[in-house]
């Protein structure tokens, strides 16, 4: 496999036909990332004082954390409702023939530490697709970046993609109070691929007037420094 290419394969004829695929979450960008202005305080115009009245919209790190690998959505509509008879637990049904999620049993989540808005079960989402990556590249598994307002939580994770050939089904909570129906097409979870390195920390002092001077040549730019200076492209097709 070339080093560039991401293989998700379905597990069914199901998986490929009704089931959502994995596409780059680029595609995926929160609406009120969209939405956010550029300038703070309802500017119209750039000012300086007393500092730039650009927004994080102009955080570059940010953007490319949001649109960074592939996203996977919801490929059924599931109705959450509160389950009476256990406390603060969520109960969750669909429509389709096949199951879109399984509850995990308690006993693999003793001891485990809910959030304090999450109910307290934990599922996991049958996607039904095999990440296959090339050799020594793993992916990293979590939550949508940017989504934190959905009524679910995923769990993070990374899995070494380039030997595990089965689904990796993404455990998820539903948060804390919600009941109604999560749409189909609702992110579920982020895939972001990186290659396996083991790495060392190193601790020294920085050069007289390196910092300094590396701030100053990004000063040059008023606007958008990283973006044309340090940023790299990234793109997952």
């Amino acid at each position: 496999m070339s080093n560039n290419i991401i293989r998700f394969k379905a597990t069914s004829q199901h998986v490929l036909e009704v089931r959502s695929k994995p596409i780059p979450a680029a595609s995926f960008v929160p609406e009120w990332w969209k939405n956010m202005p550029i300038y703070t305080e309802n500017r119209t115009s750039f000012a300086l004082d007393p500092y730039p009245s650009v927004t994080t919209k102009r955080c570059f790190p940010m953007l490319d954390a949001i649109s960074s690998g592939y996203m996977v959505t919801l490929w059924s509509d599931v109705l959450v409702s509160e389950n009476k008879n256990i406390n603060d637990k969520a109960r969750i049904q669909w429509t389709t023939k096949e199951p879109v999620a399984d509850a995990w049993s308690e006993i693999h989540t003793e001891g485990f530490e809910y959030p304090d808005d999450c109910s307290k079960i934990v599922f996991k989402y049958m996607h039904g697709w095999i990440i296959e990556t090339p050799p020594g590249w793993s992916c990293l598994i979590t939550h949508p970046i940017g989504y934190n307002n959905l009524p679910i939580r995923t769990l993070t994770g990374v899995v070494d993609t380039d030997v595990l050939k089965t689904a990796a089904n993404s455990p998820f909570m539903i948060k804390s109070g919600f009941e109604g129906i999560i749409e189909k097409g609702t992110p579920m979870f982020q895939i972001i691929p990186f290659k396996r390195s083991d790495w060392k920390a190193e601790y020294e002092l920085q050069k007289e007037n390196e910092n300094f001077l590396n701030t100053e040549k990004l000063k040059t730019k008023i606007v958008s420094s990283y973006g044309r200076y340090i940023r790299k492209p990234k793109k997952y097709l």
